[in-house]
């Protein structure tokens, strides 16, 4: 039962005489459990509502709308509530090797398959009874995004430490059966799931296709505070180059069958590699995107459009130097493209942040904390700095480690500019440096 706050004006809810304050008994003669149900129930040409007026009163209203047409209803509260929370135990878990003292959000371990629904979260579904799992397949939930790492039972059991972590074959074969579709995402562990165990998920997966849509290969992230966990190693050169070995192979094989490399290595793997980055009808539409599959390629592309948009590129009023700060692996891409795209009386450095917070093993730029760039920035001379969004929240107030903006602005002598982390964003800012070093802002590009 759900209590309605407000109905939009004109309406199909108001049409029916629904008004704040009626619960909602039932849909259709069902039960509403969440916002999945909600969805699901009222995508019919005919939808039922039972409805419990203020005076107690019981009244059933027949609505006949397009499929697609929402009836214009806002909740006292959340259809979804609570996300729920993980079961397992990982062994390459990210959040059990996060300090003491960070964002409160960062230690929050989500495994909820109704995100995974709405928002693309992975998930492992070891925490999905079978009740649940009915409630999936019968309101048609697709597509789910769905964490492997292995389709060995034992394999995928001893990396979870989660017995249920036995059963994704089977659930997975059945969402096949029910013409449901999912993507994949497998985080490698050098020595426990790569190599002949990577290469047979792999076909198990590939043989649920068309629902099985892509698979995603992650190297695991390992930062220095492990104590007391499972010893495990980042990934070499030479094992990263192995990877993407089985990757090109695999890929040749789908190519062939389904006309789709179906498998996709995270850009940290050719990063580590030092592979050329493909170009971009290899990542056919991005569908792993999210997953850091193709972000390169991305970026680099949309740099590329901005520049044709801007066929002469601008110069700032006045010589300045701005410092573009990434993390490291990041680095050699970034001055290609810096050589590349910006103004021509535009000194810009690019500056690495070694991160020392998480350990020298972390590279992305995603997890540069304010304390390294108070370390590595306080003696830089420059008129402008040029940070990207994905360092910080996403009210773009606060870095993992929970120092705020305004702290690391007052504790740094150039002007902070946050730009969004997209080749859009940095060709933009490059051409308005001038403007940035003056309003010294947050830039929605």
């Amino acid at each position: 039962m759900y209590t309605v706050s407000t109905v939009e004006s004109e309406s199909l809810a108001q049409r029916h005489g629904i008004r704040s304050g009626d619960v909602i008994e039932k849909i259709n003669g069902e039960n509403l459990i969440d916002e999945v149900d909600y969805q699901a129930l009222t995508a019919h040409r005919h939808v039922t509502l039972l409805i419990r007026k203020s005076d107690g009163s019981l009244r059933e209203v027949d609505i006949l709308k397009d499929p697609h047409t929402g009836l214009g209803i806002q909740f006292v509260s959340s259809l979804i509530g609570d996300p729920r929370s993980c079961s397992n135990n990982c062994i390459f878990c990210f959040i059990d090797q996060m300090p003491p003292d960070m964002r409160k959000t960062l230690y929050v371990k989500d495994d909820d398959w109704r995100m995974s629904l709405m928002m693309g979260n992975y998930v492992t579904l070891t925490n999905v009874g079978e009740n649940e799992f009915n409630r999936i397949v019968r309101r048609k939930a697709s597509p789910l995004y769905i964490s492997v790492h292995a389709t060995d039972p034992d394999v995928r059991t001893q990396m979870m430490n989660n017995k249920n972590a036995a059963k994704l074959m089977e659930r997975l074969e059945l969402l096949k059966h029910e013409q449901l579709q999912f993507h994949c995402q497998i985080v490698l562990c050098p020595g426990i799931n790569d190599g002949e165990v990577l290469k047979n998920s792999l076909n198990d997966l590939f043989n649920l296709s068309p629902s099985a849509v892509s698979a995603a290969l992650v190297p695991v992230g390992l930062t220095r505070f492990r104590e007391g966990l499972t010893n495990l190693q980042p990934y070499t050169k030479e094992q990263a180059q192995d990877i993407l070995k089985i990757c090109d192979d695999f890929q040749l094989i789908a190519m062939d069958r389904i006309n789709s490399r179906f498998v996709y290595p995270a850009d940290e793997f050719l990063c580590l590699a030092d592979a050329q980055i493909p170009e971009e009808t290899y990542y056919e539409g991005y569908p792993q995107i999210e997953n850091g599959v193709g972000m390169i390629r991305l970026f680099e592309e949309q740099l590329k459009v901005s520049a044709e948009e801007t066929p002469k590129l601008t110069t700032s009023a006045a010589p300045m130097k701005v410092l573009v700060v990434c993390g490291t692996s990041i680095l050699p891409y970034l001055q290609g493209w810096i050589d590349a795209f910006a103004p021509k009386n535009l000194q810009i450095e690019i500056k690495p942040i070694i991160n020392t917070f998480f350990g020298e093993t972390i590279t992305v730029t995603g997890l540069i904390v304010g304390q390294d760039l108070v370390q590595q920035l306080q003696n830089e001379e420059a008129d402008l700095i040029l940070l990207s969004d994905n360092m910080l929240n996403n009210e773009n107030t606060h870095f993992l480690d929970d120092m705020s903006l305004v702290e690391l602005r007052n504790r740094l002598k150039p002007s902070i500019a946050i730009i969004k982390t997209n080749g859009n964003a940095l060709f933009d800012a490059m051409n308005n440096a001038d403007k940035l070093q003056k309003e010294n802002q947050i830039v929605s590009l």
